[in-house]
């Protein structure tokens, strides 16, 4: 077993209770990272509670064990001797409060993001790995950890979701490989598929209406960068997650370099999500210029701000 990996198991038997936790706004590779995680330590022995701040997206709840992911701040949160961080590049993408939360407990921090400044006690941290599920699934299998369906489902819809179904450029080698031996142990594929690609209401559908309307494309730079404003979702019915995949859609435009979707949400902020298929281009330090971080080819932002548009596109003011 290589040393970090070691490393990370010695920690997991040495303290309790362990909580872990993903960050917020999550997606496939977030929740089907801690939940496999979750299995694990239960395994071990060990109490264990999983935990993000914001709600398992819809598309999502279908995996075995989303119903038990809580939001901090309960009697078990408080207690827990080591916190795992599951697939944040920082502290602060779990939650703004979290640095305060942790002090005086252990931080295990495990992850694939290119930013990641590794803030843990431990740090399992792998950049050029698709999703942090592949990372997981890595450790499994180096420690002789008997992956069963359920755990084989989550760990596959986090290299699934985190690959866009396996088209962008951070798939590997090693994402097929992996994602291959998941589904010899049985991961249910089929749900998966229904529910993270095939799974578009009618809401969702008008809200993509709403950011396709506002495109605004710089051909001479190969530039997409469209908007969503709070007031769509009411208008639209749509819920947050269903505007998951904008960013990657506008992708698809030919002769496109670098697509970017803002979104405005509720608290006064605005987030930036970030896409290229270009392989001279890394998103992850354009992100990084705005506060956020990353992949090279997918990575996002939030800053305070509202979007006005200008005569030279759009544009954050404070």
């Amino acid at each position: 077993m290589r040393e970090e990996f070691a490393q990370f198991k010695q920690a997991l038997e040495r303290y309790a209770p362990i909580a872990l936790i993903t960050h917020k706004r999550p997606d496939g590779d977030a929740i089907g990272s801690l939940l496999a995680l979750a299995s694990y330590v239960v395994r071990l022995g060990a109490p264990v509670q999983s935990y993000c701040v914001d709600e398992v997206p819809g598309a999502l709840k279908f995996l075995p064990g989303a119903d038990t992911i809580r939001k901090p701040g309960d009697d078990f949160w408080k207690q827990a001797s080591a916190v795992v961080m599951v697939d944040c590049g920082d502290l602060s993408m779990a939650g703004t409060t979290l640095r305060d939360e942790l002090a005086g407990r252990v931080v295990l921090n495990i992850d694939h993001h290119l930013s990641n400044p590794r803030y843990g006690t431990v740090n399992v941290v792998f950049e050029k790995r698709a999703a942090t599920a592949e990372i997981l699934y890595q450790f499994f299998v180096e420690d002789g950890f008997a992956i069963d369906k359920n755990t084989a489902t989550c760990l596959l819809a986090g290299v699934y979701t985190d690959t866009d179904a396996f088209t962008n450029l951070g798939t590997t080698p090693e994402s097929l490989a992996v994602s291959s031996e998941l589904l010899k142990l049985g991961a249910n594929f089929k749900d998966l598929t229904a529910n993270t690609m095939r799974n578009k209401s009618l809401a969702s559908l008008k809200l993509w209406g709403r950011a396709l309307e506002r495109l605004r494309l710089d051909p001479k730079k190969g530039i997409a960068v469209t908007v969503l404003r709070h007031s769509d979702f009411a208008e639209c019915s749509a819920e947050p997650d269903d505007a998951e995949g904008v960013a990657s859609l506008l992708n698809h435009l030919a002769d496109v370099k670098m697509s970017m979707l803002l979104r405005e949400l509720p608290d006064g902020t605005v987030k930036g999500s970030l896409r290229t298929t270009h392989e001279l281009i890394d998103v992850s330090q354009i992100a990084k210029l705005m506060g956020g971080g990353g992949h090279a080819k997918a990575a996002g932002f939030t800053v305070k701000g509202t979007i006005t548009e200008t005569e030279h596109g759009w544009k954050i003011i404070e």
